[in-house]
């Protein structure tokens, strides 16, 4: 797909001829961050039911961050349940799939995978990844002054991974193979701007690897297209496009009476105050500090309407440089449902494009612009397959789970 194409997505070359056309347009979870879509795609439910709410939560009673992983999941994957029709599955690179647990087949944890002993299932597999050199991630801190080395080791990461899952296709036995490239995701972070800029000092390595992204694709198309058993899916896991101006969302908190530390400097939410009433975490998510939920938490049950209503007003009418910013504020239970609402954020963020919403606990501004030049978008990621009649009207990323059953005929 060309990096946030406007209006219908469009496919790279390669992948176009082969789907015959446009991919559908497709939303995926809000937020629109990987952690929470793959959950949603491989699930076939929303946070309300997988748990999964954002790349960072808080220990319970605690103000400190940890990281929600694979263990976290509370609805099965698609690879799990197919187990129990007899059918294997091969997983390659699939974020929040960390740490690999047994599944029926091959499965090699994506990103956030903090070690490769613990991304992999089965374990005799790890030999044959440290000899090919395998990375299960570039080391995104080169995308800010480092960025031609950033470019060569997306190219190595790719490659490696296209030797890997070539060996894996052949030597395993398997009715699902999945592939997932993210190198695209770490580009368009931190260079989003040399795709639209043809003067850009890295346009042209943007667009290469891009290429390279096609040929790997359509590598593996064709040889499904050999075997007329397979059918094909192609999507993302969300959408993108340029950044405006980043929102630091703590810091709107704190400006409007929102947000207090208990020592002004502090920086971090464990500082925070028993006067704040409601506290952000990334990306998008803002918390009502609940008296009884919190260890200094001072909202008690009959004001929280009232903090909620006022939070709902702040941000529908939140503009940066006289423009809107935020499309539309939503309440938990207006986007979730299930067995894993209480651990729901208070409200959801939806930004305008080109406005990229951040927790901002360390800035001392509401806005600004850093390093990162694109954002993700929830509503231009995209959706292909090989029987485009099956694919819904709007599609979501909650339909695809069910979109690969039927073709399994499942």
């Amino acid at each position: 797909m060309l990096a946030g194409a406007p209006g219908r997505p469009s496919l790279l070359p390669g992948m176009k001829e082969f789907f015959s056309g446009q991919a559908a347009r497709m939303t995926v979870s809000i937020p629109e961050i990987s952690a929470v879509s793959w959950s949603s795609f491989m699930t076939g439910t929303q946070a309300g039911d997988h748990g999964i709410y954002g790349f960072v939560d808080l220990a319970p009673g605690s103000y400190q961050v940890r990281f929600p992983d694979f263990r976290d999941l509370k609805a099965e994957p698609f690879f799990i349940e197919l187990g129990a029709h007899g059918k294997r599955s091969v997983i390659i690179n699939l974020p929040a799939t960390y740490p690999a647990r047994p599944v029926p087949g091959v499965l090699i944890s994506g990103f956030v995978a903090l070690e490769l002993e613990r991304a992999v299932f089965p374990a005799r597999y790890l030999p044959m990844l440290r000899k090919a050199g395998y990375q299960i991630d570039v080391d995104a801190g080169k995308g800010r002054d480092r960025k031609a080395e950033f470019l060569a080791d997306l190219h190595y990461a790719l490659k490696v991974r296209q030797q890997v899952a070539d060996r894996l296709w052949k030597q395993e036995d398997w009715d699902v193979f999945m592939f997932t490239v993210t190198g695209t995701d770490r580009l368009q972070h931190f260079l989003y701007d040399a795709y639209t800029d043809e003067r850009h000092e890295f346009h042209s390595e943007f667009r290469g690897f891009f290429h390279e992204v096609d040929k790997a694709a359509v590598d593996f198309l064709q040889r499904a297209a050999a075997r007329p058993d397979l059918e094909v899916v192609a999507l993302s896991d969300h959408g993108f496009g340029p950044i405006r101006s980043e929102i630091y969302l703590n810091q709107v908190l704190k400006k409007n009476g929102f947000f207090s530390s208990e020592d002004p400097g502090a920086k971090g939410l464990p500082g925070i105050s028993g006067r704040a009433t409601a506290f952000a975490l990334d990306p998008s998510r803002l918390y009502i500090h609940r008296k009884g939920k919190y260890p200094r938490g001072v909202v008690a049950d009959a004001d929280y309407e009232k903090v909620r209503r006022d939070l709902r007003d702040l941000f529908t009418a939140y503009e940066v440089g006289g423009q809107r910013a935020i499309r539309r504020v939503y309440y938990a239970e207006e986007l979730y449902a299930g067995r894993q609402l209480a651990a729901a954020p208070d409200l959801l963020l939806l930004s305008e494009p080109g406005c990229d919403l951040k927790g901002g606990m360390e800035k001392d501004r509401e806005t600004g612009t850093s390093h990162f030049t694109g954002m993700h978008r929830q509503d231009n990621a995209f959706l292909a397959c090989s029987r485009p009649d099956l694919i819904a009207a709007s599609p979501t990323i909650f339909d695809v789970k069910g979109l690969m059953y039927r073709l399994l005929a499942i």
